[in-house]
């Protein structure tokens, strides 16, 4: 970053400056084609209109980002499925020493295709998990017939169940 000796530019406008050449080189764009008119002449844009810019391409590379990270999460965790038996791990906070390091529930009901109501033999719980909050188990050790209908809490249900 060179700042010459008295001229008027503030250390934002050099920031600015700092932050185009950097992604200027990354990309390895033309720094004048981003400031071009349609007929080929160079703009002079202020800078607020600079920044304005730059805040649009970060808003786009965010949310391509976001785009992919969704499809990463796809991927490592499965749709879940009504009926489904999971494992819920129970928080330290939630559990004493001797208390079971997880609960099986089942899932009961699915909104907005994303968030799970869980139940287990004591009771629906009163959290709604997503699909990161439990792992799915191979068999099914309850149904939802055999769950019970209060609310209730992970908490108590890991006192209940010792």
């Amino acid at each position: 970053m060179e700042l010459q000796g008295n001229d008027n530019t503030s250390e934002t406008e050099t920031n600015v400056t700092m932050a185009v050449k950097t992604e200027v080189q990354n990309q390895k764009i033309d720094p004048e084609a981003i400031f071009k008119t349609p007929d080929g002449t160079t703009a002079s844009i202020s800078r607020a209109q600079k920044v304005k810019v730059f805040r649009q391409a970060a808003r786009e590379g965010l949310e391509e980002q976001a785009k992919k990270m969704e499809a990463n999460s796809s991927k490592n965790f499965q749709k879940p499925i009504l009926g489904q038996n999971v494992r819920i791990k129970i928080q330290d906070t939630d559990r004493a020493e001797m208390d079971p390091r997880s609960i099986i529930a089942v899932i009961t009901d699915i909104k907005d295709e994303e968030f799970c109501e869980l139940a287990t033999k004591f009771g629906k719980l009163k959290a709604l998990y997503t699909r990161n909050q439990f792992t799915s188990c191979k068999e099914n050790f309850l149904s939802i017939e055999e769950v019970g209908t209060e609310e209730i809490s992970v908490r108590e249900v890991v006192n209940k169940c010792t």
